[in-house]
């Protein structure tokens, strides 16, 4: 990004927008919403929010500790008080009669968190806050709302000024040049690491996000991504010599489709809605657009631990995991993400900030559009399911439950903005590590606590011997 257009954004997103019908103003759509429908919905997503944080208790630590995902009403009031942190009657009146450039009102950044999804409907809300952004305007249209909350989401002080964000760098140095590995493998003898995986998120600098496309610029995305990423350059790139195998999302969403077991089974699936379901249908034209699925599809390589899916929410998503003999090989995942990325930036050109480093529809992915994700087993910490989430919230990470099955959680990292890559795969790892050593020593304690039990009913029963006798 140029040095003006720098300062342009820096202006834009630091400033009050105070009339909707500013002359300069490049981001509303310079009118009022008149639609009265719309307005009425929004009144009512303002009274559910404003009602929700009167019921969250008084703390002045963040409410992301507060968020509680363990069936859909509760996450639907944990995200709606959360927001009502941000979403004060000053705020909501200033904003809500806007829209941006392309028409999105204030209703399509907080569908989201007014919808009754049920637990077969996940769809990451809980990491995104309950918010979405449909076009790239709208971070500068609603900043009033949004700057702080991104600020929080991303573990940063509201009260201070966004920081430029620092340019790629997913490996470290060494003498001087930049690597391209960085090892890590979480010391897991309890075997309690099911599987990680780390996804990294681009959009293209000339296009609008996917819900915004038309047939033709669909079209030109996903033959401009493939053509640099069905190649042997790709496949080199990320240590590898066969290029791999390309899906269309139709093919995906086949009844009983191979691909899609295959990916599930993988680990290399996201999710995605059931379009035959009215509900989850009208869920996913708000996310996808109308043209799902059209111009949709994954690649993946040729050792099947990574995928590259295209024109799903975002442009480009790069997805890898560790496989079942390697499940704790966290550095692994991390630097073929690292080296497809790093690629990938040679090859293309990406909507980035100044600020908010790379443009994302969903707003957790802002910065480095880096999340890592580790599943794990923590028997012992579970027991206490508020407490385990406090520990992994003070330390930087989102306890996502797996609504499938009460065995595992997911640790996935809450800040992926305002610092390089590299060191928030190291932080990261850092506090999932602190997170297992916690278990760990839980596990110690309690073996301890049990073979003291036994010793002493070993010595009842013996005394009771030498009585009878």
């Amino acid at each position: 990004m140029e040095g003006n257009q720098r300062n342009e954004f820096f202006n834009e997103i630091i400033g009050n927008i105070d009339d909707i019908f500013v002359p300069d103003d490049l981001h509303s759509a310079r009118r009022e919403l008149q639609d009265g429908e719309i307005s009425w919905t929004l009144e009512r997503c303002y009274s559910v929010i404003s009602e929700s944080g009167k019921l969250l208790s008084g703390t002045t630590a963040s409410a992301l500790s507060h968020r509680k995902p363990l069936s859909a009403s509760s996450l639907q009031l944990s995200v709606t008080s959360y927001l009502s942190r941000f979403m004060k009657r000053p705020v909501y009146e200033k904003i809500k009669r806007r829209q941006t450039r392309l028409d999105h009102n204030l209703f399509d950044v907080l569908w989201p968190a007014m919808r009754k999804t049920s637990k077969a409907r996940h769809l990451e809300e809980d990491i995104n806050c309950g918010i979405i952004a449909p076009d790239f305007d709208v971070f500068v249209v609603f900043q009033e709302f949004l700057v702080p909350l991104l600020k929080d989401m991303h573990c940063l002080s509201i009260d201070n000024d966004f920081k430029p964000q620092p340019r790629l760098a997913y490996f470290p140095m060494d003498n001087g040049e930049r690597l391209n590995t960085a090892a890590f493998v979480f010391d897991d003898e309890s075997m309690l690491v099911t599987r990680c995986l780390v996804e990294a998120s681009r959009n293209l600098d000339q296009l609008e996000l996917p819900l915004n496309l038309t047939i033709g610029q669909l079209e030109q995305a996903e033959r401009l991504m493939m053509s640099k990423i069905f190649t042997t350059s790709f496949a080199d790139a990320i240590g590898e010599t066969d290029s791999g195998n390309y899906f269309t999302m139709t093919e995906l969403l086949e009844p009983d489709s191979e691909v899609a077991m295959m990916l599930n089974s993988l680990g290399l699936m996201i999710p995605l809605l059931d379009t035959q379901d009215l509900v989850q249908a009208a869920e996913s034209t708000a996310f996808n657009g109308a043209l799902w699925p059209y111009g949709r599809g994954v690649f993946v390589n040729s050792a099947h631990n990574l995928a590259v899916w295209l024109n799903c929410q975002e442009h480009l998503r790069v997805i890898s995991v560790t496989g079942s003999k390697d499940p704790a090989d966290m550095g692994a995942a991390y630097t073929r993400v690292g080296r497809a990325i790093s690629y990938l930036e040679t090859q293309l050109h990406f909507k980035e900030s100044y600020l908010l480093g790379y443009l994302q529809s969903r707003p957790s992915y802002l910065g480095t559009g880096l999340k890592m994700t580790t599943i794990v087993k923590l028997p012992n910490l579970m027991k206490e399911m508020d407490n385990l989430r406090h520990l992994c919230s003070v330390r930087g990470l989102s306890m996502v439950t797996n609504r499938l099955s009460k065995l595992t959680v997911r640790l996935v990292n809450m800040q992926s903005m305002g610092v390089v890559e590299y060191v928030l795969f190291q932080d990261y790892c850092t506090a999932v590590t602190n997170i297992l050593s916690l278990e760990k020593d839980m596990s110690l304690t309690n073996s301890k606590h049990i073979a003291t039990m036994l010793v002493k009913i070993f010595r009842r029963k013996k005394n009771s011997i030498v009585d009878r006798n």
